[in-house]
Parts: C-alpha cells; sequence; structure tokens
C-alpha cells in the first residue's frame, strides 16, 4: 500500500467524528450553564467581578442562619430552602 493512501485513509478516520457533527453547537451543560449563569451583563464573558458575585450571591442563599458560615445541614439542605426571601445584602468589613 503506498503511503500517501495510508495517511489519506487515517486522516479521514481521524476527521470522521467532527464532520458527523451537523446543526449548532449545542448549549452549554453542567458546570459551564452554572459558569454562563454569572454573566450579568450577558454579553457571553464571565469577568472575575461577575463571577465572585454569582458566587457570593449563592454563599448568602446557603447560608440559612446568616452567621457567614455554611455547616453540614445548611450544605444539604441547599439553597434558599426553608426561606421565603433571599437574604439581605452584607455589610462590606
Amino acid at each position: 500500500m503506498r503511503p500517501s493512501i495510508v495517511i489519506a485513509l487515517f486522516a479521514g478516520v481521524l476527521a470522521s467524528p467532527v464532520l458527523a457533527q451537523d446543526g449548532p453547537p449545542r448549549p452549554p451543560r453542567g458546570g459551564m450553564m452554572m459558569i454562563m449563569r454569572a454573566d450579568a451583563n450577558g454579553d457571553g464573558v464571565v469577568t472575575r467581578v461577575e463571577a465572585l458575585a454569582e458566587a457570593g450571591a449563592r454563599f448568602d442563599r446557603l447560608d440559612a442562619n446568616r452567621d457567614g458560615k455554611l455547616d453540614a445541614a445548611e450544605l444539604r439542605a441547599g439553597p434558599g430552602r426553608g426561606r421565603d426571601a433571599p437574604p439581605p445584602p452584607r455589610d462590606a468589613d
């Protein structure tokens, strides 16, 4: 078998999964969705400020007794369980 034919066949095998994809790209899933939720201004980019703001909001949702700490019971309960309203903003120390 000629080397050029072997190379062409090998390249075809490698390219077949890429060529098999059709349609628009899939939306992000899993952790990527959580990160993109932090995109406060909707520009498709998450800045450090946006990511930290989202992390702070999630911490506040989990901190049921608002003591500034997360214990095992709060982590098991999950965000917002047992509370009617989101917590008030915390003062910066």
